[in-house]
């Protein structure tokens, strides 16, 4: 056995133990998980996530993503469904880009080397938080908001014209997609099934970090690897922009709600631009099966993520040169932690519709209907 596998285990067993010792802890960061679960990860999913499937299946994300499927191919190196998976994502936010990639793989309108090379740059933040949450709740301006969506945009065209231009070619594949006319109706209750059980594994995913999370914070790694990070931030403000950082490296809205504190310092608004590229291990634990699904690679995937949250970070920064911004030096989290949407009764109506047309497409299975790829 090598020593890679020596090392897993030993991660594991640390694991299990620190669940035996700390099982409060454990028990409040999944209470924490479940609760960032219903009050916006359900809310701002499920709604992208039904629709993404019913443009795809409704033959309409072919018609619309058409026209920009000329220079889609030259510019990003892919067709029209890496091009309809960017904006969609861009669109719906974290990881609706990767779940439409992974349907339009297994439907067949996609070639695994193109899913490939979409995947490194079609799952990322959505614009809602970058001009309200960000934007507004941490550094109290939507002027800030809409800069960090313009760097992390820029970020993307960048990674993804590197790509082409550095990486293997990656073989033409189909220049639109298929306008696959499937009726609203009966596409419907089969998009609302899929919509559930996706959001339900992604609420998995938030619940699992969210304890990892508070146990690592428990055992001391946190403020270990915080200590460190002060290195990279010299100045009074060090310690606060370290913590956000640790804590962003791992799930994205607390990460940068930790900026709050730091709000006027020169280095938050790149530091914020590269946590919303990265996107957090928490987003990337969520996005890893539609990856597996779409045919990605774990490691490549990572490291594009990295690079593009360097890319808008330095983008930002050059911005800031160009478009000074004067940000207020306290600003409200209400909008990072009240989403405005009406999180109960869509997590009500998400329960209700999921659990509904999920029973009844395995009733519709067991009388002989065929799955679709």
């Amino acid at each position: 056995m090598n020593m890679g596998r020596w090392a897993e285990g030993g991660l594991l067993a640390g694991l299990v133990l620190l669940l035996f010792c700390f099982p409060g802890e454990s028990a409040q960061g999944a209470r924490q998980g479940l609760l960032l679960c219903r009050d916006l990860l359900i809310p701002a999913l499920f709604p992208f996530f039904v629709l993404s499937s019913l443009l795809i299946e409704t033959g309409w994300a072919g018609r619309l993503v058409r026209p920009l499927a000329r220079w889609a191919r030259p510019l990003l190196g892919v067709g029209g469904a890496g091009t309809t998976a960017l904006l969609l994502g861009l669109i719906g936010g974290y990881p609706v880009g990767l779940r439409t990639l992974a349907s339009l793989r297994q439907r067949g309108d996609c070639s695994q080397a193109e899913a490939r090379r979409a995947a490194l740059f079609c799952n990322n933040c959505g614009p809602a938080f970058f001009i309200g949450a960000a934007g507004t709740g941490v550094f109290g301006s939507r002027e800030a908001g809409f800069l960090l969506l313009g760097a992390n945009l820029l970020a993307v065209l960048v990674l993804a014209l590197g790509l082409r231009l550095l990486g293997s070619p990656v073989p033409a594949g189909r220049a639109a997609l298929e306008t696959k006319a499937v009726p609203l109706a009966e596409a419907f209750p089969g998009c609302v099934s899929s919509a559930f059980t996706s959001v339900l594994g992604v609420c998995g995913y938030v619940v699992l970090f969210s304890v990892l999370a508070a146990l690592a914070r428990r055992a001391g790694v946190l403020g270990g690897l915080q200590q460190v990070l002060c290195l990279l931030f010299p100045g009074s403000q060090g310690e606060v922009l370290a913590r956000s950082l640790t804590l962003g490296l791992l799930e994205l809205s607390t990460g940068t709600a930790a900026l709050k504190e730091a709000a006027g310092c020169a280095a938050a608004l790149p530091l914020a631009a590269f946590l919303l590229g990265w996107g957090g291990l928490s987003v990337h634990g969520q996005s890893l099966p539609f990856l597996a699904q779409a045919g990605g690679r774990t490691r490549t995937y990572l490291a594009a993520k990295a690079v593009q949250g360097l890319l808008a970070a330095g983008i930002t920064r050059l911005l800031l040169v160009v478009v000074p911004l004067s940000l207020p030096a306290m600003a409200s989290l209400g909008p990072l932690l009240s989403p405005p949407l009406p999180c109960r009764v869509l997590t009500v109506l998400w329960l209700w519709m999921g659990g509904t047309f999920f029973l009844w497409g395995r009733k519709r299975g067991g009388k002989g209907r065929q799955n679709r790829v």
